[in-house]
């Protein structure tokens, strides 16, 4: 972007008419129509003085002027370029850690987009179990990018991990080990794996990211932001490259956003259609442990208890891969059957949570 051009910050929910040479997240949007999701913030960075933006505002929607130092891109152009040159000499996993509100998902999108335009095949992994854009609640996606994007929201995500908690506290662990599962099944199929981690950084949370770090062995981790704990814990002795980046100001969000915007994410992967399936005819996953049906309703677990698993967020699989998600809706003892609002028409697997919805689905409740 040249000197001088102020970057136009639009939060939506929003539709953008772009006039002119513009671009969002190193997207080229010139002479495009943009629709900005309710709760999301994305940088508008014109090209020269004559691009015009023509905004159509909904409901809690803002606009405004931010310097290019705070906010959109020009801040990470050199990085990004430094993480590219990397990946065009071998494959490479790229971390991304932070407080959260830093700007990690926008980074991710943006690194992708760079490498894409320089014709390299990125991946991004999700790894925020309760904010993540590219699975639900409670599991971790993955894409290949094969095209430039602004939101992950509209990337047909089609592989998944399930946790089966909202938070990695007390599961950092599982955590840990079902994004190694991941990081294996997407980097051979892309150029550069960039990882997006969760804003958990404080009261334990450094440590947490330094134990994913030994797990998948990034080549390098960018540390995002003013927090000099997290940026020095990679200092000790670690064997990939450390890189700083500036935090983003654009990236704010209220909790009432953030709570509506998980909710939506709930919602948005169950569907409308439903399932019936015999308690013996599939097995039990929860928290990374097989269950047999027969065990189902005798173990002293809280969250396998009848009642609670009425309303219970969960996943189905088939031949140890995550297919789709489902809330189950009842459970039946005496004819062992389960009933599931889902889309998914087979399955083999339920992946069970410590997360159900209300009946009227407008909140969940954590189970502990």
């Amino acid at each position: 972007m040249p000197d001088g051009l102020k970057v136009r910050m639009i939060k939506g929910p929003a539709e953008v008419v772009v006039k002119g040479a513009c671009h969002v997240l190193g997207r080229d949007v010139s002479g495009q129509t943009v629709k900005v999701r309710a709760g999301k913030a994305l940088p508008f960075e014109p090209s020269n003085r004559w691009c015009r933006l023509h905004t159509q505002l909904g409901y809690g929607a803002r606009l405004w002027w931010a310097d290019p130092k705070r906010a959109g891109t020009s801040m990470w152009f050199n990085l990004a370029q430094q993480v590219s040159n990397l990946a065009t000499r071998k494959k490479i996993t790229v971390m991304l850690v932070g407080d959260t509100d830093t700007g990690k998902s926008t980074l991710a999108i943006y690194l992708a987009n760079i490498a894409i335009r320089r014709g390299l095949v990125p991946s991004i992994i999700d790894a925020d179990i309760g904010q993540g854009d590219l699975a639900p609640p409670t599991a971790i996606g993955a894409a290949v990018l094969s095209k430039q994007v602004v939101d992950l929201r509209d990337v047909n995500t089609s592989l998944f991990e399930f946790v089966g908690s909202i938070s990695p506290v007390g599961f950092e662990e599982l955590v840990a080990k079902k994004l190694k599962s991941m990081l294996d099944r997407t980097r051979l199929l892309a150029d550069m794996c960039i990882v997006n981690t969760d804003g958990y950084v404080r009261n334990g949370g450094v440590q947490y990211k330094v134990m994913i770090a030994e797990e998948l062995q990034p080549d390098a981790v960018i540390s995002l932001g003013e927090n000099m704990e997290l940026f020095d814990m990679w200092h000790n002795g670690a064997s990939w490259q450390i890189l700083r980046a500036w935090s983003s100001h654009q990236a704010y969000k209220s909790r009432l956003e953030r709570l509506n915007r998980r909710l939506d994410q709930f919602l948005r992967y169950v569907g409308n259609r439903y399932s019936i399936v015999k308690v013996s005819q599939v097995k039990f996953d929860y928290m990374n442990r097989l269950i047999s049906p027969s065990n189902l309703f005798r173990l002293p677990i809280k969250q396998l208890e009848p009642d609670n698993m009425t309303g219970m967020f969960v996943g189905l699989g088939s031949n140890g891969n995550v297919m789709g998600f489902g809330i189950i809706i009842n459970v039946n003892q005496d004819d062992s059957n389960i009933h599931i609002q889902t889309n998914i028409n087979s399955f083999d697997t339920i992946y069970l949570s410590n997360i159900r919805m209300s009946s009227d689905r407008i909140m969940e409740v954590r189970l502990t």
